[in-house]
């Protein structure tokens, strides 16, 4: 194996334990995890609510930008991986997360995170694919 596919293996692992690590663990600064849990299965709720700085940045706008690591380096790690194949894993590792959560007294499971992280994984893929169109 060449060093660069052995960094992107271990780029790819750092970002799946950070996205583990802020998903699973509580972060007071945050003011995730720290209070009563609950379980949202109605699509984007978050569009039906009062959206404050806090809600818009830390929880919708955050859980775009921590999948999008992940669909980057995915996208780098495997170029032939299509756009339906980067989105159904950056799917299924969301909705393995929020499986997780349910067991979880502090933490949120909600459909909402699992379409935002979605789409951010699809962020991941196109900005790596605009990379790589720019470089060429």
């Amino acid at each position: 194996m060449n060093n660069n596919r052995w960094f992107l293996n271990i780029l790819t692992i750092f970002s799946i334990l950070f996205i583990f690590y802020m998903t699973i663990l509580p972060h007071s600064e945050l003011g995730i995890g720290v209070s009563k849990g609950f379980i949202n299965l109605n699509p984007f709720l978050i569009f039906k609510q009062d959206l404050t700085y806090s809600s818009l940045v830390v929880n919708d706008l955050g859980n775009i930008l921590l999948f999008v690591p992940f669909g980057f380096l995915l996208t780098m790690r495997f170029p032939h991986l299509k756009l339906s194949k980067v989105v159904l894993f950056g799917c299924l590792l969301s909705i393995t997360i929020e499986c997780i959560q349910l067991f979880m007294a502090n933490r949120c499971t909600d459909i909402d995170d699992i379409i935002l992280n979605t789409f951010g994984a699809l962020v991941g893929y196109l900005v790596c694919v605009g990379v790589r169109y720019i470089i060429k």
